[in-house]
């Protein structure tokens, strides 16, 4: 490995922080493509509800943050759990189309002035991307809100619901847990 940063060095002229930064960036990678794989094998059975799930999930995630996990198998786990119960387990509960459109709109609003929550090494964000993610998250929210309406029956759409409960969920923990420890 030290061969590698020193070619890195050599070769392109990159600083010991710069050659640390691709260093973080490339295990970072490894580390979430690793994850992914052994998602995608655990929920091969519904891949197709899994990657919709992700998508969300991403969205969600990116605009505001959340709980973070600081080992691979506290993520891995972390990652397993919430997503077996957005596409397995909570899409057997039934509930009328009129609630899930309020449990939507309390989420967006919840979302939007609980978030967005930083990774703890991740420096403050400036008040600008506080707002558009704020921004981000609420029209998204709207907008799925506006397409569960519009296809209340889609298998997609319920474990998108799902998704975004379990979002604001965590993201209401990960900003008092954040608060109860600095």
């Amino acid at each position: 490995m030290q061969a590698i940063r020193n070619s890195l060095m050599e070769k392109y002229g990159l600083s010991r922080y710069q050659v640390a930064q691709l260093t973080f960036l490339a295990k970072t990678v490894a580390s979430d493509v690793s994850k992914m794989f052994i998602m995608a094998i655990l929920f091969h059975r519904q891949f197709t509800l899994f990657l919709f799930a992700l998508a969300v999930m991403l969205v969600l995630r990116c605009s505001t943050g959340g709980i973070h996990f600081y080992t691979y198998f506290e993520c891995l786990a972390g990652s397993i759990l919430y997503l077996w119960l957005a596409v397995f387990l909570l899409p057997h509960i039934m509930l009328p189309l009129p609630l899930m459109a309020i449990l939507c709109t309390l989420c967006a609003i919840g979302c939007f002035f609980i978030g967005p929550v930083p990774s703890r090494y991740r420096p403050p964000y400036t008040e600008t991307f506080k707002k558009r993610c704020k921004l981000i998250i609420a029209t998204f929210i709207m907008l799925y809100t506006l397409t569960l309406s519009i296809m209340p029956d889609s298998s997609y759409i319920i474990v998108g619901f799902w998704v975004i409960i379990l979002h604001f969920l965590q993201l209401l923990a990960a900003k008092y847990t954040r608060k109860e420890n600095g």
